[in-house]
């Protein structure tokens, strides 16, 4: 997806989790407004549960690069 098709699912205000998957730190340092922070080390261990029970729902991930 490009930032454009992100931002204009996000204006949309729902219908999709946004899930930032990097370090802690990074998230508080800021991050996309209503984004949850699910780091992508601990993803299947720990937050796997926090993702919404409609599989039927948009996620949309973002890290911090390569």
């Amino acid at each position: 997806m490009t930032n454009d098709e992100v931002a204009a699912i996000v204006a949309k205000g729902s219908g999709y989790t946004l899930v930032d998957c990097r370090p802690p730190g990074a998230y508080l340092g800021g991050h996309i407004p209503t984004a949850i922070s699910l780091p992508f080390d601990k993803f299947k261990e720990k937050y796997a549960s926090m993702l919404p029970a409609d599989k039927d729902s948009l996620l949309i991930f973002y890290c911090g690069g390569p």
